[in-house]
């Protein structure tokens, strides 16, 4: 039995003889898998962190493309195609809108060159890589005479060989640009050297190609950006109403905004039970956006008005708002009304503009009031000089009543007025009589030369009007209360036409009357409305503080927010990297 034991401890002994060396075996198989995937997985990391570095530093270069190119459109090595008939006009494919300076507009999306190009009715481009070739105008040279084209290929793209980016012999790429022109615009800007200024959106389209060494030309890596670029205009009268601290609607149908395009006629068609009505999308050239209200402080809408745009509150700085701005609701957006549009908080902060300084630098020795004279009816007219074009045959007597004394010129005794910027006419009161009385009041030409009054008291009631021939300015001191039957061809006449800026800190627009103005007003408490039932302001309104009520309707000219104002320097407005 013991023997039996014995061989059985024995077989099983040499059955289990080899399993130590398995497990040695799988021990070391399983390590060896082990480092060989340590080895796959470290050279995949080293190989991935190569290309990612390789691709990032191809993207920087391609970014350094975009840059350089927005440098270049800001410098004097470009010049866009003036808005003027033989430029613009001529060469694109674009709409004037009819007005004193013809401001165009593209009509298609990229710019189509319909003139003076290499491809006609293709659109404007800037090669620098890639397929095609450039397409701008042959006539438009920078400031140095070089035409555009050949300047672009020569500072962007080094003649087809790309402009070399580098950070040492081994540390190097090339970038390679191309521009779209997308969008082309004129717009008014006095401040401009070249007015009307071109408003231009471009598409740029960088390549990066990454070499390494500085000598070296085949590319290791690319990569590809595209930004927009584009002007920043900043319009003098971007809202139907701004209020530097606030703007108050109340009302129901009758107290609204809405907007129109003076460049496509008259407001309704020229209805004017239309135009003092509830404001109203669907009637001709009337738009159902576009006429924002906003202010500085809050915005407030009670028994449910109308806007047909955004409610926009720049308390983007709360420091620079007044406490008084914001006793009353805190500062914000309405909770009532009916806005057709979104509300906008923490837009940017508005800046009050300054107030008017009387009287104008070439009459200094002239004071408010009694050194100037009075109308209550009559003509002021514009007095021929360098700046102002007569209308013709002259400009008529003005004559302040029948059988009282005529002036030929209504200026101060001594002094010549000329109606410019720095010596207009002087007048103490304009304040026609009652019963049908009127004045009018001769402009110039075009915006670039109105006719300038310094006004002590504007003050007309009843059935008194003011008619507008022409371009001007009113800057009014003391008193500002526009009623009776309004501007008598306030439908007719644009707002630019008449440009009213006040001192004082209460004024008035109500009446039956149709106004057609821009108005500011920094220090005043504005209050539309309330003195009769079917009136109707055209344009827009700056003022401390706005209170629209009593159906007083306000419709505004979208053409005002091209018609004055900055251009700032070009911005990128939008980036994206192209995926490879």
């Amino acid at each position: 039995m013991s023997n039996r034991r014995r061989e059985v401890g024995r077989f099983r002994a040499y059955q289990e003889s080899g399993v130590a060396l398995i497990l040695v075996l799988l021990v070391m198989l399983v390590l060896t898998l082990l480092s060989a995937a340590l080895v796959f997985t470290a050279r995949s990391e080293t190989i991935a962190s190569t290309n990612y570095a390789l691709d990032t530093q191809a993207d920087y270069v391609a970014k350094a493309g975009i840059d350089a190119a927005l440098n270049w459109f800001r410098s004097t090595h470009y010049s866009a195609v003036p808005g003027t008939v033989a430029g613009a006009g001529t060469d694109y494919n674009v709409t004037s809108d009819g007005g004193p300076w013809s401001l165009y507009t593209s009509n298609t999306n990229p710019v189509l060159c319909k003139a003076n190009c290499a491809t006609l009715n293709s659109r404007v481009q800037l090669i620098g890589y890639g397929s095609g070739s450039s397409n701008f105008p042959s006539g438009i040279t920078n400031g140095s005479g070089t035409a555009i084209a050949t300047a672009f290929a020569s500072d962007l793209n080094n003649s087809g060989n790309g402009v070399r980016v580098t950070g040492d012999s081994t540390h190097s790429g090339l970038f390679h640009v191309n521009a779209y022109l997308l969008y082309y615009e004129t717009v008014y800007c006095p401040s401009c050297a070249v007015n009307p200024a071109p408003m231009e959106t471009w598409l740029i389209t960088s390549k990066g190609e990454w070499t390494g060494k500085s000598s070296q030309t085949g590319a290791i890596a690319t990569a590809e950006e595209q930004a927009i670029i584009q002007p920043i205009y900043s319009p003098s009268f971007g809202n139907a109403l701004y209020g530097y601290c606030s703007v108050t609607m109340v009302g129901s149908a009758g107290t609204c905004t809405d907007a129109y395009n003076s460049a496509l006629g008259q407001y309704g068609g020229g209805n004017a039970s239309v135009a003092s009505g509830a404001c109203d999308s669907s009637t001709t050239n009337v738009l159902g956006a576009g006429a924002n209200i906003g202010a500085n402080g809050y915005v407030s809408m009670t028994s449910n008005p109308t806007v047909y745009g955004n409610v926009v509150i720049g308390n983007a700085n709360p420091s620079l708002v007044p406490s008084s701005c914001c006793t009353g609701p805190a500062c914000g957006g309405p909770t009532a009304g009916n806005i057709i549009g979104s509300v906008i908080l923490h837009a940017p902060y508005v800046t009050a503009p300054a107030v008017p300084t009387f009287p104008g630098s070439g009459q200094s020795g002239a004071t408010f009031p009694g050194t100037a004279p009075s109308f209550t009816n009559g003509t002021i007219p514009q007095v021929s000089s360098s700046d102002n074009t007569s209308p013709s045959p002259g400009p008529p007597p003005v004559t302040i009543a029948p059988g009282n004394s005529t002036y030929s010129y209504p200026c101060i005794t001594g002094q010549t007025c000329n109606g410019s910027k720095s010596n207009p006419y002087l007048v103490s009161v304009l304040s026609p009589s009652n019963g049908g009385g009127s004045v009018t009041l001769y402009g110039g030409a075009n915006p670039a030369s109105p006719v300038y009054y310094d006004i002590d008291n504007l003050n007309f009631q009843g059935t008194a009007s003011i008619t507008i021939n022409g371009y001007v300015v009113l800057n009014v001191k003391s008193t500002l209360d526009i009623e009776g039957n309004g501007i008598l061809n306030g439908l007719s006449i644009k707002p630019e036409q008449c440009q009213i800026n006040f001192a004082g800190t209460s004024a008035k627009v109500a009446g039956n009357g149709d106004v057609s103005a821009t108005i500011t007003a920094p220090l005043a408490t504005m209050t539309l409305g309330g003195g009769g039932a079917h009136g109707a302001f055209f344009g827009a309104i700056q003022a401390a503080n706005i209170s629209d009520g009593g159906g007083f309707p306000v419709h505004y000219d979208v053409q005002l927010s091209r018609l004055n104002g900055s251009v700032g320097q070009t911005e990128v407005s939008s980036y994206t990297r192209i995926k490879q």
